[in-house]
C-alpha cells in the first residue's frame, strides 16, 4: 500500500511546479537572479524524476531530503518573486549592493533579494538562504546542481516599498548580513562578558564604561565565572552588540538619518529588551561615531573588525547639495559616497526644509503627501541617473 505521505509529497511537487511555472514571467534587473531561478527549475526536475516511480520512499527520506529540498525551492521563490522589476525599484537594491561590495572580497557570490511584508514595521534580515551551506551541499551531492550565489534576504514593508526615506533602515538590515558573515560581534560578546566578570583583567574605568551600555550585567561584575551560552544575559549581550554594530554600519552610509526614524518607531524607548538595547543608547553610540567622539563600543567593535578582516567602520558617504532638489531636479551625484548621501539629503529636507521646498512648488503650504512624493521621486531619479552613467562609463571601449 502506498504511504499517504508519498502522495502528499507528490502534492508538494505539484504545488512547486505551479509556483515555478508562474515564476517564469518574472523579470529581474540582475542576471544572477535569473540564473538562480533556472537552477531551481533544474532542481525541481531532478526531484520529480527521483520521486516519480519510487513509491517505496520511507517517511524519513521524505522529510529529511525531498520535503526539505522542495521547501528550499519555495523559500527561494518567496524572495525572488518580491525582487522583480515591477515589485521593488532596482535603485534601492543597487545602493545596498554597492554597500555590500565594500565589505566582500568577491561581490558576485551574494545577491540581494527582498520579500514584501504586510507589516509597516516589517524590516528584517532573514539568514535562511545566505548561510545554509548544508542544503546547498546536499543539492550538489545528490543532484549535481551547484548554485553560484547565495541570496541575501531582506524583508521590508509592502506599504513602504517605494519610500526612499524609510529605506535607510535597509542599511541596518544589511549590517546583520555582514555581521553574521564575519562574526564580528560574535567574537566580541565573549570578550565583553569576560571583561565584566573579571576573567579578563581590564581597568576599572573601562568596566564602568562597558556596564553603562550593558547595565543588566552589573550583577555579574567580578564573579570570576564564565557565563554559559545558555544564559539569557549572554544572548542579550550578543543581541545588543549586533544591534549596535548594525546601527553603526548603517550610519557609515546614511549618517544620522535612521536615528530620527528609529526614535519614532520605538517611541524613543529608554528601556532595553532581550533583543534590543535602549533607543537612547543606540542613538548616542551613532552620534559619537559620526562626531568622532571617543566611545568604548565603537572602539571595541572596530578592534574586532580589524582583527577579523582588517577593515574598520568609517564614514562612507558625502553630502549632496540640496540646490538641485529645490530646483526640482535630480541631484548631480559624482561618486558612490554621494550616492549613499542622497538619503541623508532627503531626510534633511523633510525634517528642516519643507517650507523651502513648498516655495519651489509655488505653494505656501504643500500637502505632506505631495512633498513626500517629490522627495522620493528626486532621490529615485538621482540614483537612476548615476547608475546609468556608471554603466555607460564601464561600457565605453578602452582607448
Amino acid at each position: 500500500m502506498v504511504s499517504p505521505f508519498y502522495n502528499i509529497l507528490k502534492l508538494h511537487l505539484a504545488q512547486a511546479e505551479f509556483a515555478l511555472e508562474k515564476a517564469k514571467n518574472n523579470t529581474y534587473s540582475d542576471k544572477r537572479k535569473e540564473e538562480y531561478q533556472d537552477k531551481l527549475s533544474l532542481l525541481f526536475c531532478e526531484i520529480k524524476k527521483s520521486v516519480a516511480n519510487d513509491d517505496t520512499i520511507s517517511e524519513a527520506e521524505i522529510y529529511d531530503q525531498y520535503k526539505r529540498h522542495i521547501d528550499f525551492i519555495f523559500k527561494s521563490l518567496e524572495f525572488l518573486d518580491s525582487s522583480t522589476l515591477n515589485q521593488i525599484p532596482y535603485e534601492i537594491v543597487e545602493c545596498l549592493d554597492y554597500a555590500m561590495k565594500d565589505w566582500l572580497t568577491s561581490g558576485n557570490e551574494y545577491v540581494i533579494v527582498t520579500s514584501l511584508i504586510n507589516n509597516v514595521g516589517g524590516f528584517s534580515f532573514d539568514p535562511t538562504l545566505a548561510y545554509s551551506e548544508t542544503i546547498y551541499n546536499e543539492i550538489k551531492t545528490k543532484y549535481s546542481i551547484e548554485f553560484n550565489c547565495r541570496l541575501v534576504q531582506i524583508n521590508l514593508p509592502r506599504a513602504l516599498v517605494r519610500d526612499y526615506l524609510s529605506s535607510v533602515v535597509l542599511y541596518h538590515e544589511l549590517g546583520h548580513f555582514i555581521d553574521m558573515k564575519f562574526k564580528f560581534t560574535e567574537s566580541l560578546t565573549r570578550e565583553i562578558l569576560d571583561n565584566v566578570t573579571g576573567i579578563n583583567t581590564i581597568d576599572t574605568v573601562e568596566v564602568d564604561r562597558l556596564l553603562y551600555y550593558f547595565p543588566y550585567l552589573t550583577q555579574f561584575r567580578g564573579i570570576n565565572t564564565q557565563l554559559s551560552t545558555t544564559n539569557q544575559y549572554f544572548w542579550a549581550t550578543a543581541n545588543h552588540l549586533g544591534e549596535f554594530f548594525c546601527d553603526l554600519f548603517a550610519s557609515q552610509y546614511i549618517s544620522d538619518s535612521s536615528n530620527f526614524y528609529l526614535q519614532y518607531l520605538t517611541e524613543d524607548n529608554r528601556n532595553y529588551t532581550g533583543s534590543h538595547p535602549s533607543t537612547n543608547f543606540r542613538v548616542n553610540v551613532v552620534n559619537d561615531f559620526l562626531n568622532k567622539i571617543d566611545n568604548i563600543l565603537v572602539n571595541r567593535i572596530n578592534k574586532a573588525i580589524a582583527s577579523i578582516n582588517g577593515m574598520a567602520l568609517e564614514i562612507r558617504s558625502e553630502e549632496v547639495l540640496m540646490d538641485d532638489f529645490f530646483n526640482l531636479l535630480p541631484a548631480n551625484v559624482a561618486n558612490l559616497k554621494q550616492l549613499h548621501g542622497l538619503f541623508n539629503t532627503g531626510w534633511k529636507i523633510w525634517l528642516n526644509e519643507q517650507s523651502r521646498l513648498s516655495k519651489s512648488l509655488n505653494d505656501q503650504y504643500t500637502a505632506p503627501v505631495r512633498l513626500h512624493n517629490v522627495i522620493n521621486n528626486l532621490i529615485e531619479k538621482s540614483i537612476a541617473n548615476f547608475i546609468t552613467q556608471l554603466r555607460w562609463e564601464k561600457a565605453k571601449p578602452k582607448e
